[in-house]
């Protein structure tokens, strides 16, 4: 095989590249940025809403950063109105975060919820598990970090995204670098 044919089909390798890291980031950003279903601060114990279609929702901190956030002091707790039965809330398995230079989302649960009204209620609790409870410290004030309930995506596509990033990423870098470098290489 001649070296012109190597570095084509090494070249070939970036706009591949570029699709597989296309994809791998809105497979991220699905699984982080869904539709705000609801925003309330904690001061306000108790907030109703409404879920329009049956799926996956979770519920994320929003605050200040790099101050003490009050996730350690509170538990929130959903029930379906209809029939006051409590919904089950999964610890979220990655904890995804999102920022900007001045505020900060964490997500802390997930849950499925059908079509309906929901009555969400913060109890003298924890939101976190594990180490993480022992490390944390009681927050001060409270009035500037609210709880949002987002539609949300199965897990999966972070653990999808990730690697396809990964992927998209070595592909463009290689194919371009190893592209122009073929000459050196395979000779």
């Amino acid at each position: 095989m001649s070296i012109l044919t190597v570095r084509i089909l090494l070249f070939c390798l970036i706009p591949i590249g570029i699709f597989i890291l296309f994809h791998g980031i809105k497979f991220l950003r699905k699984s982080i940025y869904g539709r705000i279903i609801l925003e309330f601060p904690y001061s306000s114990k108790t907030e109703r809403f409404k879920i329009e279609k049956p799926g996956i929702y979770s519920i994320w901190q929003k605050g200040e950063m790099f101050k003490i956030t009050p996730v350690n002091e509170f538990k929130p707790y959903i029930y379906c109105e209809s029939t006051a039965e409590k919904i089950n809330l999964r610890y979220s398995l990655l904890s995804p975060r999102v920022n900007d230079f001045s505020t900060g989302r964490m997500e802390l649960f997930t849950f499925k919820a059908k079509e309906g009204l929901y009555r969400i209620e913060l109890k003298v609790g924890s939101s976190i598990f594990g180490l993480q409870r022992m490390l944390s410290i009681k927050s001060g004030d409270t009035s500037k970090y609210f709880l949002q309930i987002r539609e949300s995506q199965s897990q999966i596509f972070a653990f999808l995204g990730i690697p396809m990033c990964l992927i998209g990423g070595f592909g463009i870098l290689g194919g371009l670098i190893v592209g122009i470098l073929a000459d050196k290489i395979f000779l």
